[in-house]
């Protein structure tokens, strides 16, 4: 089957310190890919080069047959990152919602803002994926009277809202408190469950577990491992991915 995303060669620094270090990984479509490592090992860094909210140092991005090269410069470049852009839903740590607008008013602003979508489809756009995702009851709500397990339903509903061909899932549950990450880890099984394309970065190492078709072990800026949830929890081939399941699995 052809990868939906391929990474050719990544190269990222910031300054001297050299962040990811030839990077190459290709995700099928439908895929389940969990990244997992130690803070500061590269995950985030990664997953927002993949959609150019950094600058790769080096290395090809494609994701749906858009490909950028990061050596590439001007107009044109501009244009692929933005059709990369359309093709992938990200989800931050953070909510990043626009506090002064209603959960359905946050949901439709990119299909209206970015697609130019007419806002009675946006609407009916954005009313099934709060479905999805168990909010459409508080769609004419404000994010202040959320918790954080809502906030994040929301913005999972307003990523998918776009459309996408896959979602990037940067720590999305790390910023919850513990009794309301199981609400959001729910809605991303659902997810996954119905064929959505999913990179998933995560510390949730029972849900990787479960969910995953595959799990990527980064350390200091490398792919170290990567395998099946039972290649990589039943026979782990390096120590750092050992240390790193007894640590987070104990």
């Amino acid at each position: 089957m052809k990868p939906i995303i391929k990474v050719s060669n990544l190269e990222k620094y910031f300054g001297r310190l050299h962040v990811l270090k030839e990077i190459s990984l290709e995700i099928v479509p439908k895929e389940v890919c969990c990244v997992i490592g130690r803070s500061g090992s590269g995950k985030s860094t990664l997953l927002r080069c993949i959609n150019f909210l950094e600058e790769p140092s080096a290395g090809i991005i494609e994701v749906d047959g858009v490909e950028v090269d990061a050596n590439t410069k001007g107009k044109q470049r501009r244009q692929q990152i933005h059709e990369l852009r359309l093709k992938t839903g990200m989800v931050f740590q953070e909510f990043n919602l626009f506090p002064h607008l209603s959960v359905l008013e946050n949901v439709i602003e990119g299909p209206v803002t970015v697609k130019n979508m007419v806002k009675d489809k946006a609407i009916e756009i954005a009313e099934m994926n709060l479905t999805r995702v168990g909010m459409i009851e508080k769609k004419d709500e404000f994010p202040n009277r959320l918790s954080g397990g809502q906030k994040q339903r929301v913005a999972i509903a307003r990523a998918l809202a776009m459309e996408p061909k896959v979602m990037l899932f940067d720590e999305p549950t790390s910023a919850l408190d513990p009794e309301l990450i199981g609400e959001v880890l729910t809605v991303m099984k659902k997810l996954a469950e119905e064929g959505t394309t999913m990179m998933v970065v995560t510390h949730e190492m029972g849900f990787a577990q479960e969910v995953a078709d595959r799990i990527i072990v980064l350390a200091d800026g490398e792919i170290i491992e990567e395998g099946s949830p039972s290649q990589l929890f039943g026979n782990q081939q390096d120590k750092r991915t050992q240390a790193l399941l007894e640590r987070y699995t104990n």
